[in-house]
């Protein structure tokens, strides 16, 4: 006989998901995810956070499949602590950032390679929680531009990042993804967390029809499309709620407690 769970996926964002607003997993996700793992479902993280400063959040979690690390250009094998699969940004991509540094004074410009920060442009927020594990590099060297980077983040107040997302393919060519309310990405052409987790579903042999996944920005549509039942927070971006088949309670209410709770009252 199956465990309850069994085949079931719970794919879920960090920031603003499983993390409240203190950046903590709360007593209530944290009971929900082990009971769904123990019997017998399969629970993972899809973030734009690099390796460092994702791991630490997952001691206590029975995590058993690979994370989505760098939003989907990176999928780690937390268990056995390897990188299974990784992409780069190209050299187009590569060029963006010296017309970014001409066209905007007031935006930070952060380069992710070599598992450390790259500080092109400092807006005074590159030390946060989410780069607090990583070695903060500032001055800068020509040579960082023949190495292999990320993914190429922009940093700023909320209303110049609007500005950034709503202007940013008729003023470059090349696509971008809004990561947070002052966070804007440019990650390897064609990566995301939907593209990430099309390679785990073959890689891990999963049950395509029994992925659920949740997250509340833009940098997770991919991520939600990709899932047979989709889930946003109540604190998401009103763009992201439109593409959810379900609005939850917001990340400092527990929301995979409630997400769990939601798929055992479906398959009692």
């Amino acid at each position: 006989m199956k465990d309850k769970f069994s085949d079931y996926v719970i794919i879920s964002d960090l920031d603003g998901t499983l993390l409240n607003n203190n950046k903590e997993i709360s007593k209530e996700n944290l009971q929900a995810i082990n009971y769904f793992t123990d019997n017998g479902g399969r629970f993972s993280v899809a973030t734009g956070r690099v390796i460092e400063a994702t791991v630490g959040y997952l001691e206590n979690i029975k995590i058993n499949l690979p994370i989505i690390v760098y939003n989907g250009g990176v999928i780690y094998d937390y268990k056995n602590n390897k990188i299974i699969s990784e992409s780069f940004v190209d050299e187009k991509q590569k060029e963006i950032v010296n017309r970014l540094n001409e066209d905007f004074d007031n935006i930070g410009i952060e380069i992710y390679a070599d598992r450390k920060l790259y500080v092109l442009k400092d807006s005074g927020h590159s030390k946060r929680s989410a780069t607090e594990m990583l070695d903060i590099i500032y001055e800068v060297k020509e040579e960082l531009s023949s190495r292999q980077w990320h993914k190429i983040l922009v940093v700023g107040e909320s209303d110049i990042i609007d500005n950034i997302e709503n202007n940013f393919y008729d003023k470059y060519k090349i696509n971008g993804t809004r990561s947070g309310k002052t966070s804007y990405e440019l990650l390897p052409i064609g990566e995301s967390k939907g593209q990430a987790l099309k390679r785990i579903i073959e890689m891990c042999n999963l049950e395509s029809k029994k992925i659920i996944c949740v997250g509340d920005n833009m940098n997770d549509l991919e991520l939600l499309q990709e899932s047979t039942i989709s889930f946003c927070p109540e604190n998401s971006s009103r763009e992201l709620k439109e593409y959810a088949d379900f609005i939850g309670p917001s990340n400092d209410n527990h929301m995979i407690y409630h997400i769990v709770e939601w798929l055992e009252s479906k398959i009692n």
